[in-house]
């Protein structure tokens, strides 16, 4: 099982983003600026009818900054009222409140730029581990592109759930009280992007699991992942365990051919000036599987095969398809060099060894630079380096060179 955080609270949506505003500007100028004081405060209440008291609940508030969360905490009064005193505003920091209930999470960010602040309000529900109350208004879903040397496509889906009831929805203890969706057999490399709070999953071997709250209303999920394909037809079976009122599938015209005798007819749409395929579908039932036929599917070459086997892992670091390109070139011309040289052009092939191995060595020193930034785990560098290293083995000394 893989298991990932979901990092899209609303709470901290510029986190990352502090680090272009002046993080150095904010350790030189808040010592000498005058330090502003606010009143936060606010009342939460319960949209649920006859729904329970909102009293003693736990109320943070969340100062958050490059250097990572500063919170302050307090609960809620008798009738749901909160109030933080003395808060020192800073303007390089982002606000925001967070209530939890019957274990959701409930938030909204604040702007205390003003110097000022309304009341801060907060509704909450009474909660139910029934998925029966979230069902699909829309699903999409987008073969994006085609990977010819790992025979994968990536696709990118999304859904966007409804929560027609007056009650938040969170996950039960059991597998059946989980939100799950469906994936193809041998998918990888998914992520999850989602505004709901708090959001995490399980990726298991037929689909994943989100265990969040879905509060009344709609929420967009969006997931991307790739699957393999077998040859140059394949026919995908997916779940919908939610239904969908609308569904559309669509594919970049030149990427992969695209037929449903199960949704409809192929159409044709352009989006930002390009030309897609897409099938569109009136909705399908709770629960429905449905199947899409996917033609022109491209062949491995030798070429790709050879790169797959030295290359099986991402290249996560500055110009990867350049390092691909010359460490697919090094194989693939190699036994050209080699028959060059048995042809008595023993000079010319002598400079292209050794402008081999020192291509090799600066992919290794530029690999080691990127390891020493730390843009690259331990783990992959040591394997990219090992791959490198086993290359300049295989080249060996060259008669007369010199050069080991």
């Amino acid at each position: 099982m893989v298991r990932a955080a979901v990092s899209r609270w609303g709470l901290a949506i510029f986190l990352f983003a502090l680090a272009s505003s002046g993080a150095v500007r904010y350790g030189m100028e808040s010592v000498s600026a005058q330090v502003q004081t606010l009143t936060v405060e606010g009342k939460i209440s319960n949209a649920t009818a006859g729904g329970s008291e909102v009293a003693g609940l736990p109320v943070t508030l969340h100062r958050i900054s490059i250097f990572g969360p500063d919170d302050l905490l307090t609960t809620s009064g008798e009738n749901g009222e909160f109030r933080f005193d003395d808060v020192e505003f800073d303007p390089e920091l982002s606000y925001g409140i967070s209530v939890r209930y019957q274990k959701a999470i409930y938030g909204t960010d604040i702007d205390l730029s003003s110097g000022s602040l309304n009341s801060v309000m907060i509704t909450v529900f009474d909660s139910t581990i029934d998925d029966g109350v979230i069902s699909a208004s829309s699903a999409s879903l987008l073969f994006a592109s085609v990977d010819r040397t790992n025979q994968t496509i990536s696709a990118l889906e999304i859904l966007r759930l409804k929560n027609s009831s007056d009650r938040a929805y969170v996950p039960g203890n059991e597998p059946m009280q989980l939100l799950r969706f469906g994936l193809p057999v041998g998918a990888t490399n998914l992520q999850l992007d989602t505004r709901l709070i708090g959001a995490d999953f399980a990726q298991v071997d037929l689909g994943f699991a989100l265990f969040a709250s879905v509060p009344p209303g709609e929420h967009e999920i969006m997931f991307s992942y790739d699957f393999p394909f077998p040859g140059d037809e394949f026919t995908l079976e997916k779940s919908y365990r939610y239904g969908a009122n609308i569904i559309r599938v669509l594919a970049p015209l030149e990427t992969v051919a695209i037929r449903s005798d199960h949704l409809g007819p192929v159409d044709s749409v352009t989006i930002g000036e390009r030309p897609y395929q897409i099938i569109e579908s009136g909705g399908i039932e709770r629960g429905e599987r449905i199947t899409v036929q996917l033609g022109g599917l491209p062949a491995a070459t030798a070429a790709d095969r050879v790169s797959r086997n030295l290359d099986s892992i991402r290249l996560e670091y500055a110009a990867p398809a350049a390092l691909v390109t010359l460490m697919i070139g090094l194989v693939v011309y190699g036994g050209f060099w080699k028959r060059r040289r048995s042809n008595g052009e023993a000079s010319s092939a002598y400079s292209e060894h050794v402008a081999e191995r020192e291509t090799i060595h600066q992919m290794i020193a530029e690999l080691q630079e990127t390891f020493e930034k730390g843009s690259l785990q331990e783990d992959d560098y040591r394997r990219r380096l090992a791959i490198l290293n086993s290359q300049l083995t295989s080249l060996g000394q060259y008669p007369n060179s010199g050069v080991l």
